[in-house]
């Protein structure tokens, strides 16, 4: 998990998850269990139990159950699992979700022949004897118990079977996006890079959610100038089809502000004009390097209670967690997800 700078709704959606494991295999029995230990070696498991001769490292990640990552993000999940626990050395290696494994990801897993995954059936399963625990799994989950389902084992592509010294590893994907986001430095000059760096990432992070990608478009009169304007494809994730769906915005548009210091109600009352729901846009996401200004929370509030617009504002740091634990098999969708459920949740008359 590690999501040092995400959101809160994720957080605690995630951090429970991981939590709620840690405590199932406590009544398990299993000994000296640890949930998310500051340095093994170097790293950051989620989960490590047992002895050291005799180590189990558990990843645990968050998924919808309602809206599975893509196969390319549970792979990505796999291997980052499978890497850290070969570094580790761990005799067995875990892989927790909190979904079901479904046909795409069990042909994804036979692969990984030695990493062990739980899905949501064998964590219900290693539930059952213990009423409160599984009633804290179908809540998190927002799952009821699922009758008994096999264990599935997976593990390591034949390329790490090698010692992780024999191997030197290409930097991710999205890592190479964060180092360049976080090499931007603020203001005026930097803008068209800040913006160019912002457009990279999204394109990587939901490459299967949307299309399009159009930068500058300009409106018919000419006044109004988005950054960016995407269309949500039909098989997106759970949270753009909540966009697409339910409050009926086709498109999506995305600011970029490259600004010192947090945005005000002044930035988020310009990008609500760029918002016609006769023109299904009712749909913003603006990307800052700081959380925005309680002005601008109270003005993205009132768009969304009196208009029906959706406003939702992405910090930097954010960015970059999501892209680096893209890069090890988390799913962006959830985290956009959580943060649009606890927002509306919480919105107030």
């Amino acid at each position: 998990m590690n999501s040092k700078n995400r959101g809160g709704a994720y957080i605690r959606a995630a951090y429970a998850f991981t939590s709620l494991l840690a405590d199932l295999l406590r009544r398990l029995g299993e000994h000296n269990v640890l949930e998310e230990p500051e340095d093994v070696l170097g790293l950051e498991p989620d989960i490590v139990f047992g002895r050291q001769d005799a180590l189990t490292m558990v990843e645990t990640k968050f998924y919808r159950r309602s809206s599975p990552p893509p196969s390319s993000t549970f792979k990505r999940a796999l291997e980052h699992t499978a890497d850290r626990g070969i570094r580790m050395g761990a005799s067995t290696i875990v892989l927790a979700i909190s979904c079901p494994m479904g046909s795409r990801f069990m042909s994804v897993a036979e692969a990984f022949p030695t990493v062990k995954v739980w899905d949501e059936t064998k964590l219900f399963e290693m539930a059952a004897p213990f009423p409160d625990i599984l009633a804290q799994l179908e809540e998190l989950l927002e799952a009821d118990t699922p009758k008994s389902a096999e264990t599935l084992s997976l593990g390591l592509p034949t390329f790490m079977r090698r010692s992780a010294a024999d191997v030197t590893a290409e930097p991710k994907r999205g890592k190479v996006l964060a180092d360049a986001l976080a090499a931007i430095d603020r203001g005026r000059e930097m803008a068209t890079d800040f913006e160019n760096a912002c457009i990279n990432a999204l394109k990587y992070l939901f490459e299967h959610d949307l299309h399009g990608w159009h930068e500058q478009s300009r409106t018919v009169d000419t006044l109004h100038r988005r950054d960016l304007v995407c269309r949500i494809l039909a098989k997106a994730a759970e949270v753009w089809r909540l966009m697409l769906e339910d409050l009926g915005s086709r498109y999506v548009v995305f600011e970029f502000k490259n600004y010192s210091k947090s945005i005000t109600q002044n930035e988020i009352v310009t990008t609500e004009r760029y918002l016609y729901p006769s023109a299904l846009r009712k749909v913003a996401i603006v990307i800052s390097h700081e959380d925005c200004a309680d002005s601008a929370r109270a003005v993205i509030a009132g768009a969304m209670r009196e208009h029906g617009k959706l406003i939702i504002p992405l910090s930097v740091p954010e960015i970059i967690d999501l892209l680096n634990s893209k890069d090890e098999g988390s799913d962006p969708n959830t985290y956009l997800f959580e943060r649009v459920d606890q927002f509306l949740l919480g919105l107030g008359r």
